[in-house]
């Protein structure tokens, strides 16, 4: 007996010291919230058209969201043609990008799918056919994600406590994918796909295709002729990935029983590889 209360003695200043190690707290916890958009009370002319649409649209968007997603579709049309004349405007490409997020959460929200077919979307004065930008890249087919506009996150934890973000154009998003990846360890991925990306809503008469950036690869992007820096939010999806695997839960064991939890040891990639960019590998 006297020998088992020297070993627990040894044992729990070691947990103890684990645990001031790691902390108590989270390394990420997300929350989602519904974004309020801000007019400008003296604007007028094409933005006070476009920002009169937005507002119609949010207080459509819980009871019709057809009609809110087209809304949201001739808001970005508009801020987008108001931008071909005046590209250095931030009031019209703050609209631009709140407009374009509208469409991604309302995509979401209302179970559309724009990617697998052109969807007919109802506007005043005519209508849309929305559609994704096809591309090339089996991986990057839209239809395998689901897309949350990262202005609809609450971040807090200790590894996100300082968002990181690029000001410039498109909404950024984060792009989860719908399954898992059955052959993620052979290809260094993840099991499940957490990637940010940016939504680009273009528009050819009433067509509006929309495209996704990868902010990790393209610092500009070009638009109606013009050239502005790629918005990017570099924080979020990293979040949103901590919280719905929550390494912390694990790590205590992982000390004391390390065999039992052998294969989940692996190396990991968080973007797709750059022959142009060094790999940084980190160790958790």
């Amino acid at each position: 007996m006297k020998l088992l209360h020297k070993r627990l003695e040894c044992i729990v200043p070691g947990i103890a010291l684990l645990c001031g190690l790691v902390g108590c707290g989270s390394y990420s916890e997300v929350s989602e919230k519904r974004p309020k958009f801000l007019p400008l009370t003296d604007v007028g002319g094409a933005l006070g058209t476009t920002e009169a649409e937005i507002m119609k649209a949010e207080q459509a968007a819980l009871r019709d969201p057809l009609a809110a997603l087209g809304g949201y579709v001739s808001a970005a049309k508009s801020a987008s043609q108001f931008l071909q004349h005046q590209p250095g405007d931030p009031r019209g490409r703050s609209d631009y990008n709140f407009a374009v997020a509208r469409i991604i959460s309302t995509i979401r929200e209302a179970k559309l799918d724009p990617w697998t077919h052109p969807l007919t979307v109802p506007c005043t004065g005519g209508g849309f056919v929305l559609s994704g930008k096809p591309d090339p890249r089996p991986n990057w087919n839209p239809a395998l994600y689901d897309f949350t506009p990262a202005d609809q996150f609450d971040l807090d934890g200790s590894y996100v406590n300082k968002r990181t973000t690029r000001d410039g154009i498109g909404a950024p998003t984060v792009a989860v994918g719908k399954s898992d990846n059955r052959s993620a360890r052979m290809n260094f991925a993840m099991q499940r796909v957490f990637y940010g990306v940016t939504a680009i809503a273009r528009f050819n008469g009433n067509r509006c295709e929309i495209g996704f950036e990868d902010p990790l690869a393209a610092e500009t992007v070009r638009l109606n002729g013009h050239t502005y820096p790629l918005a990017a939010d570099y924080t979020v999806p990293l979040a949103v990935m901590l919280a719905a695997n929550d390494p912390k839960k694990l790590e205590i064991m992982r000390v004391f029983r390390p065999a039992n939890y052998a294969e989940t040891a692996k190396i990991v990639s968080l973007q797709p590889y750059d022959p142009n960019k060094a790999v940084v590998l980190v160790i958790h």
